[in-house]
């Protein structure tokens, strides 16, 4: 499709030609059917434009006081003012043509819409009781990552009087880290720091160890471990 082919398509969508150019943009649209989609396009482009302008039936009497100011003394001929009339209309339809088939001939096609990225899926984790660390209280824990917002909730834990409850990741092969305490007796959100979000992924482990208040000393448990269990994906 040439930019001739376009603007004879926007034409006949325009309704300005007539004659033997009409006759030949209407035959064509039967046998050229890259040509009638470019007419659907234009019309379909132009139609917002045509709503916006509903028609209005003349008054009864606009041709008689036309007529009858055009032969008062002074007027230009009807004759005259016809080719003048004729002239302007000529005049009004290239001036539309400059407008709309020119700067737009080739309207830019609407934006493709970009799909909103899925969220990842949460890491979920059963951290349970560790062979011969069961005592009264201990419990397994289920345990859940955000991974796009590194939001690390899990369930309420029994922490003892006087002692601390402290979450800990551990990387397949890597040392403990810790990223932070539990809440004694109700459920824990805990937001993992930047640095350490690399952590939550699948296959890392999620471990609880009891350790004196504030939790522990050094960086690595120090207490008992209560719950321990590995992230998969949800």
């Amino acid at each position: 499709m040439t930019p001739d082919d376009q603007a004879l398509a926007a034409e006949l969508a325009l309704g300005v030609l007539d004659g033997a150019e009409l006759a030949a943009a209407r035959a064509r649209l039967s046998g050229d059917r890259a040509f009638a989609a470019e007419v659907a396009r234009w019309e379909e482009w132009l139609a917002p434009l045509a709503l916006a302008f509903p028609e209005a039936p003349p008054p009864p009497d606009l041709e008689a006081r036309v007529l009858a100011a055009i032969d008062t003394p002074g007027a230009a001929p009807r004759a005259g003012w016809r080719r003048w009339g004729a002239l302007a209309l000529a005049g009004l339809a290239a001036a539309v043509l400059a407008l709309v088939v020119g700067p737009l001939r080739a309207p830019p096609p609407p934006p493709v819409p970009v799909p909103a990225r899925p969220a990842p899926a949460p890491l979920l984790a059963a951290l349970t009781v560790p062979a011969g660390a069961e005592a009264p209280g201990r419990a397994p824990l289920a345990a859940a990552v955000d991974r796009t917002s590194g939001e690390v909730r899990i369930a309420a834990a029994t922490v003892p009087r006087g002692r601390s409850a402290e979450l800990w990741a551990i990387a397949e092969g890597g040392a403990p880290v810790a990223l932070g305490l539990l809440d004694a007796g109700r459920p824990t959100r805990l937001v993992v720091a930047q640095a350490q979000r690399v952590l939550l992924r699948a296959g890392t482990t999620l471990a609880v160890s009891i350790e004196p208040p504030g939790g522990s000393p050094g960086a690595a448990p120090t207490g008992p471990v209560v719950a321990a269990g590995a992230l998969a994906e949800g």
